[in-house]
């Protein structure tokens, strides 16, 4: 979140004269160099760089015609996690100190001072209603002697903002101001549903930026019912996709797939797969964008609780070939799907072990389909030979095996948990959480 809270901003201005860009940086850092990218909505495009010396300083000059908006500075390896944003305008220079404890201090540009000053305090005064609101009497002279001081603040910080970009940025996410407290929940419902008052999408200036992301996230976690948490976070979503349809399906499309990509990596199964379902399949697809759209589909097919997606092998019998298909499998307790290869050293390590376990289980209690990914089936065959309790099925092409793909198989082994309706339980990580998956509960 602390990420993107600075976002993308790009404003169609030439700067009227060349300023420069100084760093300071703790000498025990031991940083060598400072790398200067302007950031756009696809990617981050290098401008310049410049060596730190011996006492943490390094200068870079700025050319006259650089567009002012959001930049990066990147100081140490790996890049996507050594890097801070700030603004850039072209109209005063810029100049920081980055503490031992990476703190970032600006010295110059009240640009970034102004920006800088509105994120530290901001949630300052959030973290003090919130406290005045879950208390156990709730003490209206005092939320609303906080709820002043709150709009006292934002309006003068508001006002020295102007005829500068962070001005808009400001004027974006404006807190909810109210003047008279009644209740928590009727201040609650009015917050939410002012959240996006003076948000506009459409505004090219934010459309470049990180903040319709972040307060979009914010957006969705930050107003939910706790009763029913889940349901209301889809609930947001829904609301996201509609406050963002009054952009170009292109935007929407950047948009919503950044917040998928946020809302995967957080583990949000559901909401992840409600906005595709709902929004960001259908927009990707009217865009031509099948890859897109088979990907959050591959997703869906593989969440935690979707019914395996089906697959066929053949089996033979003398001189005849039988297509079977794994949703007609005799049932069974557990299901356990691995992939691996008979090339991995890991698998050769795991797939015995996982023999060996079955073996003391009874045939109706788990079956276990191993699927080989491989590139040629003579380095399989002895090897799979070996596990007659598996359902052994070939796939060939390896990483461009059907079966692996319609599972996002990206490394071997893969294993999936399956219970009696072959609906997904668990993708463990390891043998031991395999095991563990396979212990049934009477």
């Amino acid at each position: 979140m602390k990420k993107i809270l600075l976002g993308l901003l790009l404003f169609p201005l030439l700067a009227m004269a060349q300023q420069t860009i100084t760093g300071h940086f703790a000498p025990e850092n031991s940083f060598q160099f400072g790398i200067l990218y302007r950031i756009a909505p696809d990617n981050v495009y290098y401008v310049t760089d410049s060596n730190i010396d011996a006492e943490g300083t390094f200068v870079l000059d700025i050319k006259e015609d650089i567009t002012p908006g959001m930049y990066r500075i990147v100081y140490n390896l790996p890049q996507d996690q050594h890097f801070f944003d700030f603004i850039y305008s072209g109209k005063e220079p810029v100049e920081f100190t980055f503490s031992a404890d990476n703190v970032i201090t600006f010295s110059a540009s009240e640009e970034n001072k102004i920006w800088s000053e509105y994120v530290s305090q901001s949630p300052v005064f959030k973290a003090q209603i919130d406290a005045l609101l879950t208390e156990e009497n709730v003490k209206e002279r005092k939320i609303e002697k906080v709820l002043s001081t709150q709009k006292e603040w934002y309006n003068d910080i508001l006002k020295r903002s102007e005829g500068m970009l962070v001005h808009d940025l400001i004027d974006a996410v404006k807190p909810y101001l109210e003047s008279n407290f009644s209740s928590y929940d009727i201040y609650a419902a009015k917050a939410k549903r002012n959240y996006f008052d003076s948000f506009d999408f459409t505004k090219p200036l934010l459309q470049n930026s990180g903040l319709p992301l972040e307060q979009s996230i914010k957006y969705i976690f930050t107003k939910v019912d706790d009763k029913k948490s889940a349901t209301s976070r889809m609930a947001n979503i829904d609301v996201v996709a509609k406050k963002v349809a009054v952009t170009d399906a292109k935007y929407q499309k950047q948009l919503l797939s950044n917040l998928w990509d946020f809302l995967t990596a957080n583990e949000q199964v559901k909401e992840a797969n409600h906005l595709a379902e709902k929004h960001l399949i259908p927009i990707s697809k009217k865009l031509g964008d099948t890859a897109l759209a088979t990907k959050l589909e591959t997703y869906k097919n593989v969440s935690i609780g979707a019914k395996a997606p089906n697959f066929s092998w053949p089996e033979y019998e003398g001189d005849k070939t039988y297509i079977k298909y794994f949703h007609d499998l005799e049932p069974a307790e557990r299901y356990v799907i691995a992939f691996w290869s008979s090339l991995c050293s890991h698998c050769l390590n795991e797939i015995p072990k996982l023999h060996a376990k079955v073996e003391t289980m009874t045939p109706d209690s788990v079956k276990v389909i191993a699927v080989g990914l491989e590139d040629f089936e003579a380095e399989w065959t002895p090897v799979a030979s070996r596990f007659p309790e598996f359902i052994n099925v070939l796939g060939l092409k390896k990483w461009d095996n059907e079966i692996g793909n319609a599972y996002d198989v990206t490394a071997t082994p893969t294993y999936f948990i399956l219970d009696s309706e072959k609906k997904i339980i668990a993708k463990p990580e390891t043998l031991e959480q395999v095991f563990k998956a396979l212990v049934i509960e009477k």
